[in-house]
């Protein structure tokens, strides 16, 4: 039996893009059931695709695929899109970091820049406190 969802999920309201300050669906303060997310995590033959977030089941947050299957991911491995269309059509632009090699999704306003960053935002951070 699955336990009920726990605080902080939301079945109103809009579907969040990646901002500034919102890259994966852990930094979202509330997270609606159906916001789409591309898969990083531990499940190889997962890793990559897009899903829809459910559920937090014990600090899992559960992602649903279009083939029907369902597996657990920590929040952090799940990235927002970049932008979603008006048909509800969600757009993920991911890109490696140039000095860590880590993968970031780009906020829309970063994907129609003449020139689109190579750092992922932690790298940028670093760089700036220096």
């Amino acid at each position: 039996m699955m336990p009920t969802p726990i605080f902080g999920t939301s079945s109103s309201g809009q579907f969040s893009c990646t901002t500034d300050t919102q890259h994966t669906l852990r930094d979202l303060r509330t997270k609606r059931k159906g916001q789409p997310v591309f898969v990083l995590g531990h499940v190889l033959a997962r890793k990559g695709q897009e899903g829809t977030f459910e559920i937090f089941n014990d600090r899992l947050a559960i992602v649903k695929f279009s083939d029907g299957g369902a597996i657990g991911y920590d929040p952090r491995e799940l990235f927002l899109p970049t932008d979603i269309d008006d048909r509800g059509t969600a757009y993920f632009e991911i890109r490696p970091c140039r000095q860590c090699e880590q993968l970031f999704p780009l906020t829309a306003g970063e994907c129609e820049a003449a020139e689109e960053p190579t750092l992922c935002p932690e790298c940028r951070s670093a760089l700036a406190g220096c």
